[in-house]
């Protein structure tokens, strides 16, 4: 019997298939088998090099539809096959660094309560974190610690997770059987992050486990069209809204010192969330806010200027600021002012919607 099977469904040009095996060939032994769903793909050469892959390789199959099933269903086809104790989800643009792949079988092998662990997964543009599982705020979920260096000592330590993106998890074959696989009401979005939620809800552990890594391009490997999420993200809250704990602050509390408490600050808001959503957030951290900006910004643009979106009384304030927004690389590179009050040491902070805190004048 296999060690584990790799499920990975093709939906993407010739290119990025090739990358992706060769790649994956060149980490797994026979050990580790292979289910690639063929989803309503067309392209002639990449085809070609599948069953090209099939009759060189014993330990592949490649399941040819005719039609766009969506993510969820082909996955799950590709899963049923599986005879093996593990089902590793991979999407095709995903790729795993060494031998991260044997890593998560070790893990899975030594920690009987996990059902389900996600790898740290990178972009490969930075070598930056892209995900360290999915956390939540109030209706919203992102990626942990998007953006920070992988080096960050909280980004290296193994941690329980809600939820975790299946573009990169292991889980129990077993308890993909028992959960009927992912719900194929999600076409190519929610499906791996809601099957986490149900097998967390089993009582099982979603772990993150960094030791495990890999590369993801981000937005290639899933089927470019019928790319509307509106119905599945609706759906995804209205089963999943009031069972979600909000667990954004935790991550927060994992960073900050004892000494960030002990500022008054001014809240500038520079995210896509409304102050009273902040409060909601921030309610059970000891902050002592006595006074709050709101930046307007163009929701084209992400990048904020500083000089162009916070008066003076604000910036040259010697009171904290702390800034709050979508992801502090949208803030950081403000230089000129964060040089300017680094001059007179106020405590200023960062926190994002990604559980991120940045000290800019560090």
């Amino acid at each position: 019997m296999y060690k584990a099977s790799i499920i990975v469904t093709i939906s993407n040009e010739y290119a990025l298939t090739e990358n992706f095996f060769k790649n994956l060939f060149q980490i797994i032994n026979d050990d580790i088998n292979i289910f690639t769903v063929v989803d309503g793909e067309t392209d002639v050469k990449t085809v070609r090099f599948l069953q090209e892959l099939q009759n060189n390789h014993s330990n592949i199959s490649v399941i040819f539809e005719n039609e766009n099933l969506g993510f969820s269903k082909a996955n799950n086809i590709g899963a049923f096959r599986s005879e093996s104790p593990y089902l590793i989800f991979l999407n095709s643009d995903t790729f795993p660094v060494d031998d991260a792949l044997y890593k998560m079988i070790e893990f899975m092998d030594s920690s009987p309560d996990t059902g389900v662990a996600q790898g740290l997964i990178l972009y490969p543009q930075s070598n930056l974190v892209q995900s360290a599982g999915h956390i939540f705020g109030f209706y919203k979920t992102t990626h942990v610690f998007d953006g920070l260096e992988q080096e960050n000592p909280v980004v290296q330590k193994t941690a329980e997770r809600q939820a975790l993106a299946s573009g990169f998890y292991i889980t129990r074959r077993q308890l993909f059987v028992a959960e009927k696989g992912f719900d194929e009401l999600f076409y190519n979005a929610w499906e791996g992050l809601e099957y986490s939620l149900k097998i967390h809800a089993r009582g099982y552990k979603c772990m993150y486990y960094p030791e495990a890594k890999a590369y993801h391009v981000k937005g290639s490997g899933r089927n470019r069209r019928f790319r509307d999420e509106s119905y599945q993200t609706g759906y995804f809250w209205h089963r999943w809204g009031e069972k979600i704990r909000i667990d954004l602050p935790d991550i927060y509390r994992l960073q900050l010192q004892e000494g960030d408490y002990k500022y008054q600050y001014l809240l500038v808001n520079g995210s896509s969330i409304r102050e009273d959503i902040w409060s909601i957030l921030l309610k059970e951290i000891p902050f002592h806010m006595i006074g709050q900006y709101h930046i307007e910004k163009s929701m084209s643009k992400k990048a904020i200027s500083l000089e162009d979106s916070v008066p003076a009384s604000f910036l040259q304030s010697r009171t904290s600021l702390l800034f709050v927004v979508d992801n502090f690389r949208d803030i950081i590179n403000n230089y000129r002012v964060f040089n300017y009050r680094h001059s007179f040491r106020p405590h200023d902070m960062i926190l994002d919607l990604h559980g991120n805190v940045k000290y800019p004048s560090e």
